[in-house]
């Protein structure tokens, strides 16, 4: 056992790094690595898969190339000149394990808050230095970039663990970052992830090395609430704020932001106040369509740390305006329809009238009809019977009665 896998048995450190899904890769310039195993209670012995395939096993490997240590329930492995690529542990083992790295190319870092909000916005800031130097050789600062991830530690044995992905960055000399290329990563990064205590994780490489390094921070919920009221007729939307005064200072208030409207085109706003509450009223929009409303809430914490807040984004939206007729145009809408329901009635009427009055005159036509008839009927009976009369008287005395028997 050296003095290098002495370092080894050290509590975990800042170097420390993650070993995330029980796999690490390796480039050439590292000059010794540590792996810090952590068995589950019952677990066997941990084998390493070396990038050719090669195993490593505690009770077979390399004299003193290798040092191995067992305790009882953790792996120490020391492995001087690695070599470089994808190596891997196997067997049943805790998810709480790390690497430890030695080599001439180290990870510096702007050490974070131990205590944050929930959307709070950080000024992360990372170096790679190279034999004690920050770097410059265009083969190890080329394409270089930096990733946060949030890995959560939960409080209960068995509960699951998260692995967020908070952002990449690129040493491109774009938003914070103020020189491409240089070695220096610069970025501004939102913390977005329920409260909770996390193992930040601030890594950056390329094609060529990989390093990291680690720290926890606890993450506390929103230290304020927050409403946007939609416009009116009268004003515009307004924004109300009321922060937690255990947490901030409300004497350090401001808020600045922007209203993005329908079209994309951006009107920034700001303000500031004294109290705990804390209202601005916007400028009233008059485009129909959906507006966004983006705002960051700045601030001094009880402690004197000055923060930024993103507040979430809200939306309200402006409708299009009904066509409302005068009330004169109304009144003389609602009588117009009344005289032509009336005409309509009386109308109606008039049809209904009409008709009975045809049906009376044919009615009548029919009934003169058959008096007339009835009238010329009774004068041709009459004139036949006169006509009978008449010849009767005409007729001679001594006429021969036939029906008179025979003298």
């Amino acid at each position: 056992m050296t003095p290098w896998l002495a370092a080894a048995e050290e509590p975990v450190g800042a170097a420390d790094i993650p070993l995330l899904a029980n796999r690490f890769r390796i480039d050439h310039g590292v000059k010794e690595v540590t792996f810090i195993i952590k068995r589950i209670e019952g677990g066997g012995p941990v084998i390493l898969v070396r990038p050719d395939g090669s195993k490593l096993y505690s009770h077979r490997h390399p004299a003193g190339d290798v040092g191995w240590l067992q305790t009882k329930d953790a792996e120490l492995i020391t492995v001087r000149d690695p070599m470089p690529g994808p190596w891997q542990a196997i067997g049943n083992i805790d998810p709480d394990n790390r690497v430890r790295l030695l080599s001439d190319i180290e990870l510096q870092y702007d050490p974070l808050p131990m205590r944050v909000f929930q959307s709070e916005i950080l000024k992360v800031t990372s170096r790679v230095i190279i034999d004690g130097a920050q770097a410059t050789d265009k083969d190890y600062v080329s394409d270089l970039g930096m990733t946060l991830r949030l890995q959560s530690l939960p409080h209960t044995e068995g509960a699951e663990q998260e692995d967020i992905q908070v952002g990449h960055y690129l040493d491109n000399g774009q938003d914070l970052d103020e020189r491409p290329h240089d070695g220096v990563l610069t970025a501004r990064v939102v913390l977005e992830a329920d409260p909770g205590k996390y193992r930040a994780i601030i890594s950056t490489g390329n094609e060529v090395f990989v390093r990291a390094r680690s720290q926890e921070i606890f993450i506390y919920p929103q230290p304020f609430q927050y409403s946007l009221n939609p416009p009116t007729e009268k004003e515009g939307p307004k924004l109300s704020l009321l922060v937690d005064r255990e947490e901030l200072d409300p004497g350090s208030l401001a808020v600045t932001g922007q209203v993005l409207d329908p079209s994309g085109v951006a009107t920034p706003f700001n303000g500031s106040g004294t109290e705990q509450n804390l209202s601005l009223t916007l400028t009233k929009p008059e485009m129909v369509g959906l507006y966004q409303v983006q705002a960051t809430l700045l601030a001094t914490t009880k402690g004197g740390r000055e923060v930024q807040l993103q507040l979430p984004q809200r939306e309200f939206s402006i409708s299009p305006k009904p066509v409302i007729e005068p009330v004169v145009s109304q009144a003389a809408s609602a009588a117009e329809a009344t005289e032509h329901a009336n005409e309509e009635g009386t109308s109606l009427w008039v049809w209904i009238a009409a008709g009975v009055g045809v049906l009376l005159l044919l009615l009548a036509a029919v009934g003169f009809i058959l008096m007339q008839k009835r009238k010329a009927l009774k004068k041709a009976l009459a004139a036949r019977q006169a006509a009978e009369e008449q010849a009767s008287a005409k007729a001679p005395a001594s006429e021969v009665d036939l029906n008179q028997p025979e003298q």
